[in-house]
């Protein structure tokens, strides 16, 4: 779900929760999945439709925000 997409839905309270995650490909990055309110999952992704991933927990925290959610699970 590219960054933009997901701030429009969040807007109209279409996510329900969202999760931050270890990323498969390195362990010192992290990625965010959103959940629909219809419980289907979303990676959150920029405009060039790549997953966002960051070493920095603060950073998705952010963004976590930009869509209109107040709290996140993190899972190790």
């Amino acid at each position: 779900m590219k960054l933009n997409e997901a701030i429009e839905l969040g807007k109209e309270g279409h996510w329900q929760d969202a999760q931050i995650r270890i990323s498969p490909g390195s362990l010192n990055h992290w990625f965010v999945m959103l959940r629909d309110t219809q419980y289907k999952f979303f990676v959150l992704a920029d405009n060039e439709d790549l997953s966002i991933t960051t070493d920095h927990i603060n950073e998705l925290a952010q963004l976590i925000r930009s869509v209109g959610l107040k709290e996140f699970t993190v899972y190790l």
